[in-house]
């Protein structure tokens, strides 16, 4: 990215009054010391469970990069573990993922200390190079070559089949843009026969990377164990039901979370309020450990129609995440949903079991769950597929009887969360669970004596005997609504965690232009999960957080300097600890569009389009770059197997589809550090 002063931008009117912006370079002092941790091992609980208890003999086990306390993991049975073939490598479905060393290279820009360009960090954590693929595409290659580099994979995710065709853009409409705007404004009005789109997923692992060493001999391995209840497990693999084998127990990895909606942004353009409802379901379905989904497991709730009832368009981002919520266990056992919207987001306990097809179901399981409700009706008016059964806390038909628009404000009373969105739930080296509120460089405009730049987060209490309808949640203990002139309530949190390191924060690891931000004191949200890492031999947290960049047009010329409503991504690391000190943040940068050579590319409609058209670049301060306009990371989980070396981020691409590339944790420790590490080489 060339380093340029921006040019005079001209503003229009009578007075002819021309305006001039000069960029300016924030002097930062000191970068946060990096606190070297020591893991410490505690002593074996052995549970009464015996299928659930630590592998025997003295093995001692720790979680891979966190230094918790020990904890009871189910394990995986060795037979799962993944297969190497002749060349060393798996081929996955056109994923190849060497098993070999990882050749580590750095970019040049860093080694260098030039301007990295948005799209070049995003091309280095897929390896984007002539020798990244093979010759293979689409179907791999598992003829032997030895390709370096070759750890990174990447695939589109394929549409949902319990989607009915008809609510689909056909193939061959890709290009008839005309019939595309004429499926969003579909008749009738509530949109039920609108075209919906598969985007914004995220994966929760089942199993987690579980190091264990062997007091005898000092060796380490890696153990597939999983930190779920037995019962919240058995739910989600169909193992609780006699008609699923142990095969097709095993076979379940991941779950999937995504939203389907008829709001998208895939071309054409289209006014967000226009026409018919917008429509949003929660996708869920389950994967294999190839990220690939398994057959009849796909559903789509419509989530507005079954709390709120009809002809209400509420909730549209979906996020779960699985927690703790009985005191003195250690095993996470109950699943929250957050959802938010326009109103804000909410907070729902939720349970979901996988269900045989309705013809081999002779008898209803009972739940035997904390949570009280009744189940989505599968193949019905609400839900898309009968793969997945669903119970949300609340039962249906609560607001029928108020009025459309303030069925949402209602509903907030008992299970509104925040006003805000883009939060993600975390535990603490100690185990305890935390909400984080705002990523890095959070300035509070009203609250000038509280330190500015913080990393904030506010701590969780999932715990309960039962979650029963019309209950309300105390998940909060801190938090009060209050009134705001002009506003709905408002809400804040008595207790939130603000990082101490406040102005300067830690310098960025790379350098490259920074975005006039749309929203200057919001300037960094949330965007994916947060995983754990070791940075430097010591273990932090690490996330991703997004920017949203305000348009600039020449109002004069009408000349487009930097497209509109831009998303650009920074990871950024912070310790395990309360207050959560941000200890590394680095550069801006840009996640790539789908390629031809991504498994499940054909799948999607949009592949129809000439590639000019599909992978047309944006502009970002008269800087073309190789990007959609919107790339939302939406997940980032540590990947099943191989050692525990590596990351899936899982990102939505201007909400039309859903990607996930597959990245080794020591490329985003060079990109956080900033510097070679380890004898890395440099790669342009």
């Amino acid at each position: 990215m060339k380093d340029r002063t921006r040019r005079p931008r001209s503003g229009g009117g009578s007075l002819g009054a021309i305006y001039i912006r000069l960029f300016s370079t924030l002097v930062i002092v000191g970068i946060a010391n990096i606190l070297i941790m020591t893991a410490w091992i505690a002593e074996n609980d052995t549970g009464t469970n015996a299928r659930h208890q630590a592998p025997p003999g003295s093995k001692r086990i720790f979680e891979a990069g966190s230094p918790t306390k020990m904890v009871n993991f189910k394990e995986l049975p060795d037979k799962d573990t993944p297969h190497k073939n002749k060349s060393n490598s798996v081929s996955i479905s056109g994923i190849r993922i060497d098993q070999g060393p990882f050749n580590t290279t750095m970019i040049s820009c860093i080694q260098e200390r030039k301007v990295c360009r948005y799209d070049d960090i995003g091309d280095f954590l897929e390896s984007r190079s002539a020798k990244s693929f093979s010759s293979g595409g689409n179907d791999g290659d598992s003829s032997g070559s030895s390709i370096s580099n070759m750890l990174p994979g990447a695939l589109v995710h394929k549409p949902m089949t319990c989607i009915p065709p008809h609510r689909r853009i056909p193939h061959q409409k890709a290009n008839d843009w005309p019939y595309i705007l004429e499926q969003r404004n579909a008749q009738p009005e509530d949109g039920s026969m609108t075209a919906l789109m598969d985007y914004n997923a995220m994966l929760i692992p089942l199993y987690k990377n579980v190091k264990v060493i062997d007091d005898a001999g000092g060796s380490t391995s890696t153990k597939i164990m999983s930190d779920l209840d037995p019962s919240l497990l058995d739910h989600l693999t169909g193992k609780y039901h006699s008609y699923f084998s142990d095969e097709e127990v095993n076979r379940v990895k991941y779950l999937s979370i995504s939203r389907t909606s008829n709001l998208h942004a895939c071309k054409p353009r289209f006014e967000f309020h226009f026409g018919t409802l917008a429509q949003d379901f929660i996708g869920i379905s389950l994967l294999d450990d190839h990220l690939q989904r398994i057959e009849g497991t796909d559903i789509a709730i419509n989530f507005d129609k079954w709390v709120v009832g009809n002809m209400t368009a509420i909730f549209h981002d979906f996020r779960v995440v699985a927690a703790k919520s009985t005191r003195g266990k250690d095993l996470k056992d109950q699943l929250f949903l957050t959802t938010s919207g326009h109103l804000g987001t909410y907070l729902f306990p939720m349970d979901i079991r996988r269900m045989p097809p309705v013809s081999a179901e002779s008898v209803q399981k009972p739940w035997n769950t904390k949570l009280k409700g009744a189940a989505v009706p599968r193949s019905s008016e609400f839900q898309y597929g009968s793969g997945m059964e669903v119970r949300f806390v609340d039962d249906p038909g609560r607001f029928a009887d108020k009025r459309v628009y303030s069925r949402g404000d209602l509903l907030f009373k008992d299970r509104g969360l925040d006003r805000g969105k883009n939060f993600h739930f975390f535990e603490s080296s100690e185990g305890k669970t935390y909400m984080e509120m705002w990523p890095h460089g959070y300035n509070d405009p009203g609250q000038r004596k509280r330190p500015f730049n913080s990393h904030v987060a506010v701590p969780v209490d999932f715990f309960s005997s039962s979650f029963e309808p019309l209950s309300p949640m105390n998940a909060f203990p801190g938090r009060r609504e209050k009134f705001v002139k002009g506003k709905r309530k408002q809400v804040e949190f008595l207790d939130e965690i603000r990082s101490l390191n406040g102005d300067p924060t830690p310098k960025r690891s790379f350098d490259n232009e920074v975005p006039k931000h749309l929203r200057p004191n919001m300037k960094f949200r949330g965007t994916s999960q947060i995983i754990d890492m070791t940075l430097n031999g010591a273990p932090f947290k690490v996330g991703i957080s997004h920017s949203v960049a305000e348009g600039w047009i020449d109002k004069e010329t009408n000349e487009r300097h930097t497209d509109h409503r831009t998303y650009l991504s920074q990871f950024y690391a912070f310790s395990p600890d309360p207050p959560f000190e941000v200890v590394a943040i680095t550069g801006h940068f840009c996640f790539n569009h789908m390629l031809e050579t991504d498994d499940g590319y054909s799948a999607q409609w949009v592949s129809e389009r000439a590639m000019t058209n599909r992978t047309a670049p944006i502009m970002v301060h008269d800087e073309e770059i190789r990007c959609p306009l919107i790339t939302f990371a939406s997940g980032m989980t540590e990947m099943i197997g191989r050692d525990g070396n590596n990351v899936i981020i899982t990102y939505g691409v201007d909400d039309c589809y859903s990607r996930s590339i597959i990245v080794p944790k020591k490329k985003i420790e060079l990109l956080l550090l900033g510097q070679v590490q380890d004898g890395a080489t440099a790669v342009s």
